[in-house]
């Protein structure tokens, strides 16, 4: 039985295989990529050293999470601190100043042979200095301020011929200083260590302070007599030991014995005044804080909650449609995206105003009720102000107020609500009215009492947050790609593309009682997504740079710009963004342009057999669910094809979900409610 069910699986699994590799063999031939074998040894041993690296150290920065997948995506990096070549080869690690702790390994980074900067300044990092002599290229080496201990290793000195800066002060460092004969080395710093000894005359060219508060270092750097025969009794290990065997007078920068006497004797009175003030402070410290939260919070409250009909309304209205947004702040409350506040009012209205209803089985009101009712503002996004709105009657509704649309004719406003207003599916949300004068432009959605797919994967990451598993993840993907499937199903052709703004803010969920009875045993509510800000890509000729479909690689080739250049997109549009939502999913990353191609990140992860690092860290302990998550990974690359023509259609891609999913019953959904 449970052969047969390997075999079934791996069958089932072929196909995939297949269709996944011949993509990458042709997109690697397209790209005129040639890797040797060779150079894929030592992409994966920099790769081995760097993750051995970060298990090794503890840090507050979390590298677990941040450094996944391939170290370098052409010359940019995801990684924290690395940076790379052209080649995409690492040349650069600095992590100053991240709480590292722990020991680095004898032959840290040793496969990262072509690093060329290491910095690791500021941290908590103990043991010996690591072994670097396989890094001919090193260039700028910089471990100072942390709590190396022993010798600084001969090597340093010997096999770094390009070493142009060199800094190790403020450690724990014991021994004496190697000859250093790099004459590109220009900046060089051992102070405030246990060093002694002749300073090497090739490094007499360096300041004093480069040498400054060791225990005995002499020479003519230091304008210190050296004394033959006496060896240095003093010790970092063991500061009491030899204590009446120096005299004070040796070393250049030894504190005497009286004043340790005087320092020891004053302590204890320091410490109890240092007690009495640490604790004062920090009784003041966690007072002022505390009350600029409580005073934040309150007129935060105060400015979100308005009603609508106002007279502060009214100057928000003109200024509403000049504000720039950043697309993905703020976008984590429920039934539509957005960033900042602002009031909505009524400076549209005029006698005889009405709303047009598209939903016969729900309550109706008037505008004037509209715009009586209080209302927060739930987000500033690219097609609007989105407020969450509590009738006087009690229901409450989502009204969106759309912007860049003054331009926009009566007709062609209508004739689009027309065409949304009669959708229905269950993973679509539903569009219950609309209003429109020259001057203001709603539209009035059903209320869904959850948050959106952006909340979800990227609110409040850190301790304390309710991580998002795996199977709410693909409920997640199969209600986003029906919805799709509905909308490229429904809506006529030159609608062009059906949604036009799907990305992970524009999908709401929210969670509905178990279904089955496993479910219910389990006390496992079923995650339901329902995609809004839909079908408005029409309207927007000339700010669709705007929208999210303007990520597409067609849309730059066809000149973007602000009026949507020459080529009009497809519908296969839609199913690029929807790859990118995919992909969102899987690894847990926002999708965002300063960090690179996040689709291109995950076809080189997959290609170097580093499959399962690009899995967003909340899910990637179920290790029994690896295979699905790689195969959802393979469809959302599949949908964010370079090419259009190459992407599968949604029907197809509802298909391959559900096939993941485990479940036949998705196709027949595509016909609505």
């Amino acid at each position: 039985m449970n052969n047969g069910s390997k075999k079934r699986d791996q069958r089932r699994r072929r196909p995939w295989r297949m269709l996944v590799v011949s993509w990458l063999l042709a997109a690697a031939a397209a790209a005129g990529a040639e890797v040797t074998e060779l150079d894929f040894e030592e992409r994966r041993d920099e790769r081995r050293d760097l993750v051995v690296l970060r298990d090794t150290l503890r840090s507050a920065v979390d590298l677990h999470s941040n450094w996944t997948g391939p170290p370098c995506h052409g010359g940019r990096s995801r990684w924290r601190g690395v940076s790379c070549d052209a080649d995409g080869r690492v040349v650069g690690v600095s992590l100053d100043g991240a709480q590292l702790t722990g020991t680095l390994p004898r032959a840290a980074l040793r496969g990262v042979s072509r690093l060329e900067t290491l910095s690791l300044r500021g941290n908590a990092l103990h043991g010996a200095l690591p072994g670097l002599d396989a890094l001919p290229r090193l260039r700028d080496v910089d471990l100072s301020s942390n709590r190396f201990s022993g010798p600084i290793p001969r090597g340093y000195a010997t096999a770094l011929g390009d070493l142009r800066r060199l800094e190790l002060q403020d450690n724990l460092l014991t021994g004496t200083l190697p000859a250093f004969r790099q004459r590109g080395l220009v900046v060089f710093n051992v102070s405030y260590n246990f060093l002694q000894g002749e300073v090497p005359a090739t490094l007499r060219r360096f300041p004093a302070s480069a040498f400054d508060h060791n225990l005995k270092i002499c020479g003519e750097a230091v304008n210190a007599e050296c004394q033959e025969g006496k060896p240095w009794s003093g010790a970092p290990a063991d500061p009491g030991a030899g204590g009446g065997g120096s005299g004070s007078g040796d070393g250049p920068v030894v504190r005497p014995a009286g004043d340790r006497d005087r320092a020891a004797r004053n302590r204890p009175v320091r410490f109890r005044m240092a007690t009495w003030s640490v604790v004062a402070i920090c009784l003041i410290a966690a007072l002022v804080p505390f009350a600029a939260v409580l005073i934040f919070l309150h007129h935060r409250k105060k400015g979100r909650v308005v009603r609508l009909g106002g007279r502060a309304a009214v100057a928000a209205v003109t200024g509403a449609g000049d504000i720039k947004d950043k697309a993905e702040q703020g976008q984590g409350r429920g039934s539509g995206s957005g960033s900042r506040s602002r009031s909505m009012g009524s400076s549209s209205g005029g006698k005889g105003a009405e709303l047009t209803f598209f939903v016969d089985d729900r309550a109706r009101f008037e505008l004037d009720e509209l715009f009586r009712s209080t209302a927060e503002m739930l987000g500033k996004g690219r097609l609007g102000i989105t407020y969450r709105v509590t009738l006087e009657a009690g229901p409450v509704v989502v009204v969106k107020r759309l912007r860049n649309m003054a331009h926009v004719p009566r007709r062609d406003f209508a004739h689009t609500m027309q065409l949304l207003g009669k959708l229905r599916h269950e993973n679509v949300a539903d569009l219950l009215a609309c209003f429109y004068s020259k001057e203001e432009k709603l539209v009035v959605y059903e209320h869904v009492p959850g948050c959106s797919l952006f909340h979800l994967l990227h609110g409040n990451r850190g301790e304390g947050r309710t991580p998002l598993p795996w199977p709410a993840r693909l409920s997640i993907a199969q209600g986003t790609a029906r919805g799709l499937a509905y909308l490229h199903q429904s809506l006529p052709y030159f609608h062009r593309p059906p949604h036009g703004n799907l990305k992970s803010s524009n999908v709401l969920v929210f969670f509905s009682p178990p279904a089955t009875p496993a479910a219910k045993i389990n006390k496992q509510k079923q995650a339901v997504a329902k995609l809004t800000d839909h079908g408005f890509h029409p309207l927007l000729p000339h700010h669709a740079h705007r929208l999210a479909a303007a990520k597409c690689p067609e849309f730059a080739r066809a000149g973007g710009g602000g009026g949507g250049g020459g080529r009009r997109l497809s519908s296969r549009a839609d199913v690029y963004c929807l790859g990118l939502v995919l992909l969102e999913l899987v690894t847990g990353k926002v999708p965002v342009e300063e960090d690179g191609d996040l689709a291109e990140w995950a076809r080189l992860a997959l290609s170097h057999e580093w499959s399962t690092d690009i899995l967003d860290v909340e899910i990637v302990a179920d290790r029994a669910r690896h295979g699905d998550m790689l195969r959802l990974t393979e469809v959302a690359l599949l949908c964010a094809a370079v090419e259009p023509d190459r992407r599968p259609k949604v029907h197809d891609v509802v298909r391959m979900i559900d096939e993941i999913a485990g479940g036949g019953d998705g196709p027949e959904l595509l016909a609505g409610r």
